[in-house]
């Protein structure tokens, strides 16, 4: 007879909680206090499924993006956006505090990078920039990659990492090239936009994240600029977009 293997949590305990607009919040982690306590091994772009204590008799299972980097950032840290009718987003706003004690499974997620030295072609709307902060700042880091970011946000104020990312693109001139779309002035990014971002690069991959109706426009349209389906990752901020 087989048994179900489980996955063991481990306790983290928040360091310090980030505000990064509006909505948004950082939550930095560290292994909560033991006889050894570790620190968590993960790969940019990955998530972390936290168990949050909603209820005493109640935990719910969450996932969010993880917006650190393995070889630049000291800790890892998740990036939430909150959600007035989630669960766990609410009570991560309204509950959780620096000195608590959470537990969560390993690291997860393959919206991760591959080994080559081709450039990156990423595209983020809104809090979907998380993970792909994560991989710019791996990407700048560890090897000589050239990265080109398009960044939709509803404008600079809710936006987050702006700052942060526009201060990688000068300590890293050539290499980084942030392409900010602000909406709420320019309009939302279609697909003329896409395949004129696409016709700047022969990046062979691309890497997509938002809410779900951009993930299918830009899916749509690398696709219709001729960029094969398997060569665009994409990692959901919101319900997943279809395949295309």
């Amino acid at each position: 007879m087989s048994r179900a293997v489980t996955t063991p949590l481990v306790r983290l305990s928040i360091d310090r909680i980030v505000d990064e607009g509006p909505d948004v919040k950082t939550f930095v982690l560290e292994p909560a206090p033991g006889r050894t306590p570790k620190p968590l091994t993960y790969r940019a772009g990955q998530f972390l499924t936290l168990r949050l204590p909603v209820a005493a008799d109640r935990p719910v299972m969450r996932s969010y993006s993880i917006s650190t980097c393995p070889v630049s950032d000291p800790r890892l840290a998740v990036t939430a956006k909150h959600n007035p009718a989630g669960k766990g987003s609410n009570w991560l706003y309204e509950k959780a505090e620096p000195g608590m004690t959470l537990e969560a499974l390993p690291p997860a997620g393959q919206f991760t990078l591959d080994d080559s030295d081709n450039e990156l072609l990423l595209f983020a709307a809104g809090v979907g920039i998380t993970p792909l902060y994560s991989l710019c700042k791996y990407a700048l880091a560890t090897s000589g990659r050239k990265v080109r970011l398009h960044y939709s946000g509803r404008d600079r104020r809710t936006a987050p990492f702006i700052a942060a990312l526009e201060e990688l693109e000068r300590a890293h001139p050539g290499r980084l090239c942030l392409n900010l779309r602000m909406t709420g002035a320019d309009g939302r990014l279609d697909a003329d936009g896409v395949r004129s971002v696409v016709a700047m690069t022969d990046s062979p991959t691309s890497y997509v994240c938002g809410p779900a109706d951009y993930q299918a426009m830009v899916i749509d349209a690398l696709v219709a600029a001729g960029r094969p389906p398997g060569s665009i990752r994409t990692e959901s901020s919101g319900p997943a977009p279809r395949t295309p």
